[in-house]
């Protein structure tokens, strides 16, 4: 089989915190530096998934481990503090943004 290396994950908790911390449901193979685009988060899905604020934006990442991330401002680098955000029901994906593409043979 051909075709570009997935990079989606599931999300399973996004922190309220200062900074926030994104955790996916299996383990990521993200690396700090990496960019990323959170996604499926807003208010227009049928069933309310929270963190509205951080929905279709693109963040520097902090590898904490393979399966928890924090965000930062991919301009300034500084921490998203998300303590104020709308609190985070369920669902989402975090995609990761390539810079280069890697193709499977």
């Amino acid at each position: 089989m051909t075709g570009q290396t997935e990079h989606r994950y599931a999300i399973s908790n996004i922190t309220n915190a200062d900074p926030c911390v994104v955790t996916t449901t299996l383990a990521n193979d993200f690396a700090t530096g990496d960019y990323v685009r959170i996604m499926d988060l807003d208010g227009q899905m049928p069933v309310h998934r929270g963190s509205d604020q951080i929905n279709e934006n693109r963040y520097l990442i902090e590898v904490v481990d393979t399966q928890n991330f924090k965000l930062k401002d991919p301009l300034t680098s500084e921490y998203i503090d998300s303590t104020d955000y709308t609190a985070y029901v369920s669902g989402g994906n975090v995609n990761l943004i390539e810079q280069e593409f890697y193709y499977n043979q």
